[in-house]
């Protein structure tokens, strides 16, 4: 666990991971600037007053190169596709640079938190895929206020809500996205008493389908539609606000052990 408190917290091993995938990135902007495979519609037209976005202003991944295998895998690993390039973004400017880039090209989006689609609609087969798991910032406005990143996970969100006594009424599974979750409503132990994930939420940027970063400040009714809407609709969320809620001073399990258990003898024990 880390305490990101102050800006200060120990690198964790997915962190870690992802500092040595960007400081080994040279060999991958040799290969950024050839074409892409046949999926890719080269005489798509650029966007309307937007200049080209060159290949070498993002960090892409194709089949060929490492760590593409990687940044594809989803949690269910029934559905196995191969998008033609992967867009690892840092930040909302490199969203918008891949949302532009995908309408270049012409090649379909995706978009990816932490990848648990159990139907995989976070990734495709001869698309884009926007890799949102480096923007995964956890900042606190005031005591009860937080500003996340889409690609931070749920294990990370308690780490740093749980030692202030706060929560979010959000899933068990430590390894979910909270960009996925919140927009397809999120469900968890505390929505009986704390609603829905995205019942906490107050506001979010977005990129839409032209590259235009969108704010809920300025069009709430944005926001409503984003509270539960369905991912991937509206557009690329890069920030997301919550107000959380108090945490419970306790947390508290039950487990029953029985040698020949039979219906009867449970219905009693529960």
């Amino acid at each position: 666990a880390d305490s990101r408190e102050n800006g200060d917290h120990a690198v964790d091993r997915r962190t870690f991971l992802a500092i040595q995938l960007l400081t080994g990135l040279g060999f991958s902007f040799s290969s950024c600037g050839r074409e892409l495979g046949p999926t890719v519609n080269a005489g798509a037209p650029a966007l309307t007053g937007s200049p080209p976005v060159s290949p070498n202003e993002l960090l892409l991944f194709h089949k060929e190169d490492d760590y593409y295998d990687e940044l594809r895998a989803r949690f269910n690993k029934r559905v196995d596709k191969h998008p033609a390039v992967i867009a690892l973004c840092r930040d909302t400017e490199e969203v918008s640079k891949a949302v532009r880039y995908a309408k270049q090209e012409g090649l379909k989006i995706s978009v990816k938190s932490g990848g648990h689609s159990f139907e995989c609609f976070s990734s495709n087969d001869g698309g884009l895929v926007i890799d949102l798991s480096l923007i995964n910032q956890i900042e606190w406005i005031d005591d009860e206020t937080i500003r996340v990143g889409p690609g931070c996970k749920l294990s990370e969100l308690y780490d740093a809500l749980l030692p202030k006594g706060r929560i979010l009424p959000a899933g068990a599974c430590g390894g979910v996205g909270v960009g996925g979750l919140t927009l397809g409503g999120g469900w968890g132990f505390f929505s009986r008493e704390l609603g829905l994930t995205c019942d906490s939420l107050t506001g979010l940027s977005l990129v839409d389908g032209t590259g235009t970063l969108r704010n809920t400040s300025q069009d709430p009714e944005l926001l409503w539609a984003c509270r539960g809407g369905g991912n991937g609709n509206f557009g690329v969320v890069s920030e997301m606000i919550f107000k959380t809620s108090p945490a419970p001073s306790g947390l508290y399990r039950h487990r029953f052990r029985t040698k020949g258990l039979t219906p009867t003898r449970a219905a009693q024990l529960m």
